[in-house]
């Protein structure tokens, strides 16, 4: 039993872990994007996220917006919203 409640635990503390936000593209250029995400966005300079579900790398944090470089982001134009999420962190073996 408690395996099963310290297993239902961790499951919820995953799904909460879980940070999406979504922004709007204000330019595209050389194979970044800025997204304006507001000012309460936390990401750093340096985080992997996942830009409308492929794989980036935040290149810039100005305010509430980021500079991030996708191979996605040549196909967005400036106006569209756009999803960010942390991508999750690889887990390492021995």
């Amino acid at each position: 039993m408690k395996k099963l409640i310290i297993l239902l635990v961790l499951s919820l503390f995953a799904a909460t872990a879980a940070f999406a936000a979504e922004g709007t593209v204000v330019s595209v250029a050389d194979g970044h994007a800025v997204v304006a995400m507001g000012a309460g966005a936390t990401f750093k300079q340096g985080a992997k996220v996942k830009l409308n579900g492929k794989t980036g790398q935040v290149t810039a944090v100005d305010g509430g917006n980021l500079t991030i470089k996708a191979p996605n982001a040549g196909d967005l134009k400036a106006g569209d919203r756009v999803k960010v999420d942390k991508a999750a962190v690889a887990l390492q073996g021995c």
